[in-house]
C-alpha cells in the first residue's frame, strides 16, 4: 500500500506538478485545495503525512499543523522564507531547493514520524 499524502493548495499551477512529483516518487497523493476539505479529510482517513504549500495563509497552516500533530501526522510546509517551529513533527522546506530536497525531508520525516499504516484504518463521522 501506497502512503498517502494529503497535499494542500489552492495553487493551479504548481499544484498539479507537485503533486505528479510525489505520485511519482510513490505516494498516493489526496489533493485538497483548501483547509476546510483538509481538516474534513484528516478526520475520516488515515494519511501518512500532509504537504502545505505556500499559497495557504499562515494562520490557516497553523490550524492543520496543529490537528496534524493532534493525529501524529507529520507536516512539510513549502516555505521560501525558511519560517521555523519548535513543533518537531513539522518541517519547513524551501520549494526552490528543488524537488530533490522536498522529497529527501518528505521521506526523513515519515521515517522518524510515521506510524505503520494499518490497512482499512478510518474514523466515521457521527
Amino acid at each position: 500500500m501506497r502512503p498517502a499524502v494529503l497535499s494542500i493548495s489552492a495553487e493551479r499551477v504548481l499544484a498539479p506538478i507537485r503533486n505528479a512529483v510525489l505520485a511519482h516518487a510513490g505516494y498516493g497523493v489526496i489533493p485538497v485545495s483548501s483547509v476546510e476539505a483538509a481538516l474534513k479529510i484528516l478526520r475520516v482517513r488515515h494519511v501518512c503525512a500532509i504537504v502545505i504549500a505556500n499559497s495557504v495563509p499562515v494562520p490557516d497552516r497553523r490550524r492543520v499543523c496543529s490537528e496534524g500533530h493532534d493525529l501524529h501526522v507529520p507536516s512539510v510546509v513549502l516555505d521560501p522564507y525558511d519560517q521555523t517551529t519548535d513543533d518537531q513533527s513539522e518541517l519547513h522546506v524551501n520549494p526552490l531547493d528543488g524537488p530533490e530536497a522536498f522529497l529527501d525531508a518528505l521521506a526523513s520525516l515519515m521515517q522518524r514520524d510515521h506510524k505503520p499504516c494499518v490497512t482499512g484504518e478510518t474514523v466515521k463521522l457521527s
